[in-house]
This record gives structure tokens, sequence and C-alpha cells, in this order.
């Protein structure tokens, strides 16, 4: 699924990479060291992130550099997006939710029929 226009591509895959190795305790992904000031801010977002937690991430708690490094792909690329911090919170909370959907259905079962069984 692609992000909706605007929002950083290479923000929304490394903030899904750090997620996916944390649910799985794979060792943290490495992420591109590029120079571009975008890569820099979400680099240190993910830096910042790690030292957060991964579990505070799916509750809502995250680095602010997340915020600095869209909003400036959004100044870098000349858009007039207000919404664009409203976009990326859906982004999150929605992929959150659905993380949150299949662990409990790996935990408790995908029907009443397999809860009543456990």
């Amino acid at each position: 699924m692609a992000p909706p226009p605007g929002v950083n591509t290479f923000l929304i895959r490394s903030l899904t990479k750090g997620l996916h190795a944390w649910m799985h305790d794979n060792p943290p992904p490495r992420i591109s060291e590029k120079k571009h000031p975008v890569h820099v801010l979400v680099k240190e977002a993910y830096d910042d992130q790690e030292i957060i937690g991964w579990s505070h991430a799916i509750r809502g708690r995250l680095s602010k550099k997340w915020q600095q490094a869209q909003s400036l792909h959004s100044q870098v690329r000349v858009e007039v997006n207000p919404p664009q911090k409203a976009t990326l919170i859906r982004i999150i909370w929605k992929a959150m939710d659905t993380l949150w959907k299949a662990r409990n259905e790996m935990e408790h079962g995908a029907t009443e029929e397999i809860r009543k069984s456990n």
C-alpha cells in the first residue's frame, strides 16, 4: 500500500521496518545514511524511537523527529498540504490498529468458537 501523496515514503518504510523488526524480535534494520536533510532527520527519528521503544510507538508515543522529517519533506517539495500531520498520524494509527487486531487474534483466537476452546 502506497502512502498518500505528499507523505515521505522513506519515513514510512523506516518506521514500518523498525516496527516489523521489533514485532518479530529481529535485530534493528540498517537505515540509509544518505546526507539529504530529510533522510538525516528520519535516521535521527529512528534512533530516537529505538531509545523511546517500539512498544511505545504502537501506543502513539513517537519521536517528535518523525513529524519534523515529514514537515521538512513537505517544505522541500514546496507543497501546501496543511493536513499532512493528520495524514501521517492516521497512517500510523491505522497500521497500529491492524497490528493490534492481528496480535489479539493470535493471542485469543479469530472466532468465538476458537476463543471458547482455549
